[in-house]
């Protein structure tokens, strides 16, 4: 078996997430938003939301998660699944709460829906993770 390099694992999961969100994607008509430019929902401390496509309300929609340096959302659930994959950051994903899961950019997290989990941004830099979910978006804080 051959070993791609780290930049073209990078790359290749790059055009893989492209391919999977590609379907949401090509509804729009050649929609562009630096990132600059896109419109941030608060979620709570150190947490935040952009829309890039679709509509969180209803459903099929993509987004970035940022968490920033250093902080964690609470415990929590979403009744669908999600994909998501980290841009920026090491994204501490945790399934159980002893599970752990370290994700540099490019690496992938499935999440099942109505399954508790931890989210957090290790290190000095800001987590940005790009999440699809084919249903309308909701985050509930476990134990409530």
């Amino acid at each position: 078996m051959r070993l791609i390099s780290r930049k073209n694992y990078i790359t290749t999961i790059a055009a893989v997430t492209a391919l999977l969100f590609s379907g949401a994607a090509m509804a729009q008509d050649h929609t562009s938003k630096p990132f600059d430019d896109l419109d941030w929902v608060v979620g709570g401390p150190g947490l935040s939301f952009a829309l890039l496509w679709g509509d969180w309300t209803k459903g099929d929609y993509g987004m970035i998660v940022k968490i920033e340096a250093g902080h964690a959302a609470p415990r929590h659930s979403h009744t669908l699944d999600y994909h998501g994959v980290s841009i920026q950051g090491n994204w501490v994903h945790t399934y159980n709460k002893s599970d752990d899961r370290t994700l540099a950019p490019g690496g992938y997290a499935f999440q099942s829906g109505k399954e508790d989990h931890d989210d957090r941004c290790e290190g000095t830099q800001d987590c940005l993770i790009l999440i699809h979910q084919h249903g309308p978006r909701d985050f509930i804080v476990a134990g409530k």
